[in-house]
């Protein structure tokens, strides 16, 4: 017997391409066996709620409909419970989809991997900032990555996915200077003077920029990459090697590994986890080690 589904609704993800894929979600779903709720989100409070809710009323499978910041606010909502984590992929850059190894732009493929699930476990993060605590699921940053965030969203372009990113990050590039990070690892300090501080569970965000890109999702650990105080030409050369994942041997990136994170830096930045505002500096992040139960493919790695 297939298991029961709520499906969870970004409408606006996509340029609205989620909203208008309810009708087709729903008769596949239907034409599946899947016994299913659809319920549409209203603000950035509803995902997270409403994933707790289906959890605790014991539903087996929680599904983002949405792009990355929806996977990470139904899947944060979902640590340490026993509702699993599907992910139909209807966002600009959908890199966490990708990982767990579906087709980021073909959502509707999903769908018969809700039927006899192949449900896996991986490691989630924890994120603390003063008494606040949060979760996310795949990246998180601060420094020049997470002002990029902040201008991408402030954006006002038809240009959405990848194409934003790059432009948001030539906008801030004019105005960014670099600040003093103190980076704990595992206890280890490595004070760095840095553009930006990138925290990898997963590999990759903006729609395929590897920053981590030897991130494992089940291996208890964290990886982190430093992108050291650099000139804007030279950052700017380096940049696409971001896409390929090879900035790693960059002489001005620094990659650390470790169970527990902790950044602090010498002005305000607020982290930016699975794409969405979080928590401000200092902050400590700290793997939940297979905390989060995961809808893959068949036979996926």
């Amino acid at each position: 017997m297939a298991p029961r589904v709520v499906v969870v609704v970004n409408p606006t993800s996509g340029r609205g391409r989620g909203a208008r894929l309810v009708p087709k979600v729903r008769e596949e779903l239907a034409a599946l066996g899947v016994e299913h709720e659809v319920v549409l989100s209203a603000g950035p409070q509803d995902p997270p709620r409403i994933a707790r809710e289906a959890a605790e009323d014991g539903v087996e499978i929680v599904a983002a409909l949405g792009g990355d910041g929806m996977a990470g606010m139904v899947g944060s909502a979902l640590v340490g419970t026993r509702a699993a984590l599907a992910v139909i992929p209807t966002g600009t850059g959908n890199d966490f989809a990708g990982f767990l190894g579906f087709k980021r732009k073909k959502p509707m493929s999903v769908l018969p991997s809700l039927v006899d699930p192949e449900i896996r476990e991986i490691d989630a993060v924890r994120l603390q900032s003063g008494d606040r605590v949060e979760h996310f699921i795949n990246v998180a940053g601060a420094g020049f990555d997470s002002e990029v965030n902040e201008t991408a969203n402030r954006m006002k372009t038809r240009v959405q996915g990848t194409a934003k990113y790059v432009a948001a990050v030539f906008s801030t590039l004019r105005r960014f200077k670099p600040a003093k990070f103190e980076i704990t690892v595992d206890g280890q300090p490595h004070p760095l003077s840095a553009m930006l501080v990138a925290v990898g569970n997963g590999r990759s965000y903006g729609g395929g920029m590897k920053v981590c890109p030897d991130a494992s999702l089940t291996d208890g650990q964290l990886e982190v990459c430093v992108v050291g105080a650099m000139g804007r030409g030279a950052f700017l050369r380096a940049f696409p090697r971001v896409f390929r994942g090879t900035h790693t041997t960059h002489p001005k990136v620094t990659m650390l590994r470790g169970a527990r994170v902790e950044i602090a830096a010498d002005r305000h930045f607020d982290v930016y986890a699975d794409g969405e505002q979080s928590v401000p500096l200092p902050a400590a992040f700290e793997v939940l080690p297979k905390s989060l139960r995961v809808v893959m493919p068949k036979g996926a790695s």
